[in-house]
């Protein structure tokens, strides 16, 4: 049978009628101006940078990333950044990106304040917004982790999601300046 892809409009339906989307203990949500400071605080933070295998992120770049409004699903590689509340404070945030449109193909990755960390914060905001990667159409759902991030690889692990590949020294993190090495998960939509 010849897979149809995720249709971009059904896609940004569904998530924007999940959001703010509710756990039992969070509130998942876009990002807004407002969160500048509190992303900055856990994004920039010393040792956070390593698992994104990013530098600090500038000031310009900090306002994009929380300048709000609807996500856009139109081509392959667009992201939903999602902030994570708890009690009415943001904790993390997560993104949401589809790789492939017409391959049905969604990627997970989450990244919480450190001091809120250890709580299954991560596991219970991926958790739902695999359901949601699922609902907007997806087949398949990966998360791209660094090998030695052993807490990302327990909550993709908690999400039933099976270890594919081991990519060595694939990539040089720009944190750290040295070579690491990429751990694939993934899962198929169950069904």
């Amino acid at each position: 049978m010849p897979v149809q892809p995720i249709a971009p409009a059904e896609a940004m339906r569904t998530l924007r009628a999940a959001l703010p989307l509710r756990t039992e203990r969070l509130v998942l949500r876009t990002l807004s101006p407002d969160d500048l400071e509190a992303v900055r605080g856990y994004r920039n933070a010393p040792g956070q940078r390593r698992w994104t295998y990013n530098r600090d992120q500038t000031e310009a770049e900090l306002m994009a990333w929380t300048a709000g409004g609807a996500p856009v699903f139109l081509r392959d590689g667009d992201a939903a950044q999602l902030g994570i509340e708890q009690g009415g404070a943001l904790v993390g945030d997560l993104m949401l990106r589809i790789t492939s449109l017409g391959s049905r193909q969604a990627e997970l990755g989450w990244m919480i304040a450190a001091e809120h960390q250890g709580r299954g914060i991560a596991t219970e905001a991926a958790r739902a917004a695999l359901e949601l990667a699922f609902a907007m159409g997806a087949h398949r759902v990966i998360a791209h982790l660094d090998e030695q991030n052993v807490g990302s690889r327990k909550v993709a692990e908690r999400l039933g999601m099976q270890l594919e590949a081991r990519l060595v020294d694939d990539e040089v993190n720009p944190a750290t300046g040295e070579l690491g090495t990429s751990l694939i998960f993934a899962v198929r939509r169950p069904g």
